[in-house]
């Protein structure tokens, strides 16, 4: 018998039926994930004078009490060392005119020189690069992080907050796109 559950916790009290079994091939995973559009984010972090970035799309928000985001940051990436390091990163979301950026930061190995100069940066709450003229941004303070699987799932306090309304990119079967603001 399931052990009881507290009445806040809505989650199903059975386990998992097929045990280790792989649920899906991962290469039927991407292409179904690839029909998908989804917001392309720059994940930053700073520990100490070493800068990092990624080009994401696993990003979400959990919860607005407190304002909390996730992120999801594969473990081979130099990104997931500096963020462990530093407690902290930005989630920048892309405009349609950052497309350079995306580029830049979604390369197998990341030169962050070259990456960080294609625009303008600054800081905000917790060191993590923030860039100028974003869609929006969320400044993060590392709550927890769990492992599953090649990625680590890091949640993030927000703990600073910009937002500019624009023109949105998106990514969608391997292309970057636009979705224009409501006006």
């Amino acid at each position: 018998m399931p052990p009881p559950q507290d009445k806040a916790d809505r989650r199903p009290a059975h386990s998992n039926q097929l045990g280790t079994k792989a649920y899906v091939d991962a290469d039927e995973f991407r292409l179904a994930m690839r029909q998908i559009a989804l917001p392309v984010a720059v994940i930053t972090s700073r520990h100490g004078d070493a800068r990092t970035g990624m080009t994401a799309t696993s990003i979400s928000s959990v919860s607005a009490a407190p304002p909390t985001m996730l992120v999801c940051v594969n473990r081979s990436a130099g990104a997931d060392r500096i963020i462990a390091q530093s407690g902290a990163f930005a989630i920048n979301m892309l405009a349609d005119a950052h497309h350079p950026v995306a580029r830049l930061f979604s390369a197998p190995v990341v030169d962050p020189a070259e990456a960080y100069a294609v625009s303008d940066w600054r800081d905000m709450v917790t060191g993590a690069p923030v860039l100028e003229g974003a869609v929006a941004v969320f400044d993060c303070c590392v709550e927890s992080c769990f492992v599953s699987g090649s990625h680590a799932i890091y949640v993030g306090r927000v703990v600073g907050v910009a937002s500019l309304p624009q023109d949105v990119l998106l990514y969608r079967d391997g292309l970057f796109r636009r979705l224009q603001p409501i006006t």
